[in-house]
C-alpha cells in the first residue's frame, strides 16, 4: 500500500463519529425496567430486588451472564414452534448494550437511582380491582417434603357476576406456584372444616374444576394475562374458589397469606372455550434411564381456534413437543421447549387463535432424563419414578384451550374430550392407590369416576373399600347403594340405603333413593313417606323436592306437588331436564281434578330444551299439546319425538298416542 493511501485511510476513520458510549440512565435501565421489574423488586417473586442502580451495578456481571445464556429473562418456547403473547426473550441488541455497559465501566448517566414500576400500580398489574379475596393464613414448616395444601376461600354472595380477569398474589417466595378451581358444591368446605389447620392437605376434591373451560393459576414470572371479554367467566355468589399451592420448606418457618384480585365485566364470549388435556397417568420411568419418552394424541372430532396451551411436568422431564397434524397430512407446531424446568412453567396464550379443522390429530411428547446427568434430579442415587401429585413423583401432560364454533360443537367436543380424560384419570386414581390403599378421598375418586365411566362394578370396588375403612358412615353406605343400583341390583341397594338410614336417620339422600326405589316398586305410601323425610332432613335438597312433587301429583295433590316443583328448580335448576314424568302426570293423569295442562305445557316447554332424552320430552310436550286441544301440533311433534325415538317400546307407544291424536283424543293414563 503506497503512503497516500495510508494517509487517505487514516483521515476517512478520523472522519467516523466516536461511538456512542452507554450508560445506565439512558439505555440500561429501560431494559431492567421492562424485563426484571416485573419480578425483581421489593414485593416481587423474584429473590432480590433490581429497582436500583446500586442494585444492578452489585449484580452486573451475573445478569450479563444469565441474558447472554437466556437463562433470564425466563422464556421457555423455543422460536418457529408458536408465536405467543408476552414473549419475555430478549433481543439480541439488549442482551449486547448490558454486556457493553459492564464492560465500559458501568456509567450512569443523568441521575436516575430507582427504577420501581413508573406509572404501575405496586400491588396489581391491572389496576385496582373489584374484588380482593385473602386465603386463610397458613404456617409453612421450616423443613421436610413439599407441601401440597388446598384453601377454600368462600366468594360473598349474591348475583352471578362475570370474571374479565384474575390476578394471584403469593405473598412468599416458598409458594412455587397455584392451581385455582371453582366449587359450587359444599365438597372442598367440608373438607377444609375437617382439617384444624387452615386448608387440607393431598389432592383437590374432584367437584372443583376449572370454570367454563378457562386456565386459572399462577407460576413465578407469570404476567397476568390481558383482559378480554373472550375468556370471561361466571362466578357463582355463595360458590367457593379453591387454591391449590405448592409449598416449598426454605429452612425457615414462612407465613403464606396470598391473595386474590378480581376483575369484572360485563360480557361472556359468544362460544365458552373447552380444556382438552393431554397425557398420560401410567408414568413409570425407570432408574437410569435417560431418553424415557411419554406420548399421548387426540383427534379434534369438531373445528375449533386453540387460544392457549400449557405444558406440565415436574423436574425429570428434559423437553416437550407438541403438534397439530392436520387431515391432508401437514403439521404445525404448538409448541416446543429443549430446556424443560419445572421451575419456569407457563400458560403460553397465541398472539392470534390458531384454527384447526375437524379431524386434526393434536399430539404431545414429552423426554424424561432419569439419569444423574439430569442436574435437576431430586433423587441421588435415581429411582424409579410414577405418576403422581407429589413434585418428586413425574406428571405429562399438555393442557389446550380451545373455542368450537357452536354450542352443539362444544358439546360434542367436550363429551368426547370428557371421556379420555376421565379414562386417564382412572388409570392415576389406582396408581396412587397403589401407594396409600387407604386414603379415602383417593377411593371416594376413583369410585366416582368409574361411576361417570359407566362402570359401577368398579366403583362398587372402590365404594366398598370405603365402608370397610368407615363403618358407621352412612355417606360410605349410601354410595355403595348407587353403585348396586346402577349394576341393576335394586334389592341389594335398597338394603344399603337402609344401612345409611340407620347410621343417620336424617342422611337426606338415602332418603330419597330409598323412596325412588318404593316408587319403582308401587309401594306410593312408602315412597312418599321417605320423600317427605328427605325434605325435612334437608330442606335444600332439590332432588327429594322433585321427588316429593312427584309423589303428591300422583296422589292427586297437583296444586302442592307444583309448589314442591318450583322449590326444586330454585335449589337446582339443572333438575329440569329430568322432569318429564312429571309432566305426563300433570297433562294426563287418571283422575281429571288432577290435571294441570296448562302447567304441564309451561313445564313441557323448558323440559324440552334441556332434557337429554330427547324422544321422551318431545312425547310429553305432544301429550300437553293433546290435553289443550290441539291435536294438529300434538301429532307433528310426536311425530318429531317418534323419529328420535332410540327403542322400539318407546316408539310403539309414540305411535299409539299418534293415532288417538288423530281422533282428536287426548292421551290419559290409566289408573
Amino acid at each position: 500500500m503506497t503512503p497516500a493511501l495510508l494517509v487517505a485511510v487514516a483521515l476517512a476513520s478520523a472522519s467516523q463519529p466516536a461511538a456512542k458510549s452507554v450508560t445506565f440512565s439512558a439505555d440500561v435501565a429501560p431494559i431492567i425496567q421492562s424485563r426484571c421489574v416485573t419480578c425483581h423488586r421489593t414485593d416481587g417473586d423474584a429473590p432480590f430486588s433490581l429497582t436500583s442502580l446500586d442494585d444492578v451495578r452489585r449484580r452486573a456481571s451475573m445478569i450479563v451472564s444469565v441474558t447472554k445464556s437466556r437463562y433470564m429473562p425466563p422464556w421457555k418456547p423455543a422460536r418457529g414452534a408458536g408465536d405467543f403473547q408476552g414473549s419475555r426473550r430478549m433481543p439480541d441488541e439488549e442482551i449486547a448494550i448490558i454486556e457493553r455497559w459492564v464492560q465500559g465501566g458501568m456509567a450512569s448517566g443523568e441521575a436516575q437511582e430507582s427504577l420501581s414500576a413508573i406509572g404501575r400500580d405496586p400491588e396489581w398489574e391491572r389496576g385496582r380491582p373489584d374484588l380482593i379475596l385473602r386465603l386463610p393464613a397458613y404456617e409453612l414448616r421450616p423443613g421436610g417434603q413439599d407441601v401440597f395444601r388446598n384453601f377454600v376461600v368462600p366468594v360473598p354472595g349474591g348475583p352471578t357476576r362475570i370474571v374479565r380477569g384474575m390476578q394471584f398474589r403469593p405473598g412468599n417466595r416458598a409458594v412455587h406456584h397455584a392451581n385455582i378451581r371453582i366449587d359450587r358444591t359444599a365438597a372442598s368446605r367440608r373438607l377444609d372444616d375437617a382439617d384444624p389447620l387452615p386448608g387440607y392437605e393431598g389432592i383437590i376434591a374432584r367437584s372443583a374444576d376449572f370454570p367454563d373451560g378457562q386456565f386459572l393459576g399462577w407460576t413465578p414470572g407469570q404476567v397476568a394475562p390481558v383482559m378480554s371479554d373472550a375468556t370471561s367467566w361466571q362466578l357463582s355468589g355463595g360458590s367457593d374458589i379453591v387454591v391449590q399451592l405448592h409449598l416449598r420448606p426454605s429452612g425457615a418457618a414462612e407465613h403464606i397469606a396470598p391473595v386474590i384480585a378480581l376483575y369484572f365485566g360485563d360480557r361472556l364470549p359468544a362460544h365458552a372455550p373447552t380444556m382438552i388435556r393431554l397425557g398420560k397417568q401410567d408414568v413409570d420411568i425407570p432408574a437410569g434411564a435417560s431418553a424415557h419418552t411419554i406420548t399421548d394424541s387426540f383427534v379434534l372430532p369438531v373445528a375449533v381456534d386453540v387460544l392457549a396451551i400449557q405444558p406440565h411436568a415436574h423436574y425429570r422431564a428434559r423437553s416437550v413437543e407438541a403438534q397439530a397434524i392436520l387431515p391432508d397430512g401437514s403439521r404445525r407446531p404448538l409448541i416446543r421447549i429443549d430446556d424443560w424446568d419445572i421451575n419456569w412453567q407457563d400458560r403460553y396464550f397465541y398472539e392470534s387463535p390458531l384454527p384447526l379443522p375437524a379431524g386434526t390429530r393434536l399430539s404431545m411428547s414429552f423426554l424424561f432424563d432419569n439419569t444423574v446427568g439430569n442436574p435437576r434430579n431430586p433423587d441421588r442415587p435415581p429411582m424409579r419414578a410414577r405418576w403422581g401429585w407429589r413434585s418428586t413423583d413425574e406428571m405429562a401432560d399438555v393442557w389446550l384451550q380451545v373455542v368450537a364454533n357452536s354450542d352443539d360443537d362444544r358439546a360434542l367436543l367436550g363429551r368426547v374430550i370428557g371421556e379420555k380424560m376421565l379414562a386417564e384419570d382412572a388409570i392415576g386414581t389406582e396408581v396412587l392407590l397403589q401407594r396409600e390403599p387407604d386414603h379415602l378421598l383417593l377411593r371416594n375418586d376413583a369410585a366416582q369416576i368409574y361411576m361417570a365411566l359407566g362402570q359401577p362394578a368398579n366403583a362398587l370396588r372402590h365404594f366398598s373399600a370405603v365402608s370397610g375403612l368407615m363403618p358407621a358412615s352412612a355417606p360410605a353406605r349410601f354410595n355403595e347403594g348407587v353403585a348396586l343400583e346402577a349394576l341393576g341390583r335394586a334389592a341389594d341397594a335398597a338394603t344399603k340405603y337402609r344401612e345409611a338410614i340407620r347410621l343417620d336417620p336424617r342422611y337426606a339422600p338415602a332418603l330419597n333413593n330409598a323412596g325412588a326405589l318404593a316408587l319403582r316398586d308401587g309401594r306410593t305410601a312408602d315412597a312418599r313417606a321417605a320423600f317427605e323425610r328427605a325434605v325435612d332432613a334437608d330442606p335444600a335438597n332439590g332432588d327429594a323436592h322433585a321427588n316429593l312433587g312427584l309423589s303428591l301429583i300422583g296422589d292427586g295433590e297437583s296444586d302442592a306437588g307444583l309448589r314442591q316443583l318450583e322449590r326444586a328448580l330454585e335449589i337446582t335448576p339443572g333438575l329440569i331436564g329430568g322432569l318429564t314424568p312429571h309432566v305426563v302426570l300433570l297433562a294426563a293423569h287418571a283422575d281429571p281434578t288432577a290435571r294441570r295442562p296448562a302447567a304441564a305445557f309451561a313445564l313441557a316447554e323448558r323440559v324440552a330444551r334441556a332434557a337429554t332424552d330427547r324422544a321422551a320430552a318431545l312425547d310429553a310436550l305432544a301429550i300437553c299439546h293433546a290435553a289443550l286441544g290441539r291435536f294438529d301440533e300434538a301429532v307433528r311433534i310426536a311425530g318429531a319425538a317418534l323419529s328420535a325415538a332410540p327403542a322400539e317400546s318407546l316408539s310403539a307407544a309414540i305411535r299409539a298416542r299418534i293415532a288417538l291424536y288423530q281422533k282428536q283424543r287426548p292421551f290419559v293414563l290409566q289408573p
